[in-house]
């Protein structure tokens, strides 16, 4: 039974890979507009996850609301593609509040 369970463990450690196995960490205050939006949709949603808990409120609880969040998707995408040159932080503060 052993060896059966460590190959069912190693199958799943190697199909869940980084996504963003390319870079191994990304400054978030380095990380233009224009680069965020040269990303793939799934780091493009890594990425918006990371942006949702930055802004959100502490006093806001833990929970995560996935129909606000598909809302507040579209914003920084929108403001991204009028200033391609600002920071991802400054886009996400400027729309999704800090």
């Amino acid at each position: 039974m052993k060896p059966f369970y460590a190959t069912i463990l190693a199958a799943l450690f190697l199909t869940v890979t980084p996504v963003l196995a390319e870079e191994s960490k990304i400054d978030m205050k380095k990380l233009s507009c224009k680069q965020f939006s040269g990303y793939d949709k799934d780091n493009m949603s890594i990425i918006m996850m990371w942006l949702e808990g930055y802004c959100t409120d502490e006093n806001e609880g833990a929970v995560i609301d996935f129909g606000k969040m598909a809302g507040d998707t579209t914003h920084p995408f929108v403001y991204c593609g009028d200033h391609p040159d600002d920071d991802i932080i400054t886009a996400a503060e400027e729309v999704l509040g800090n």
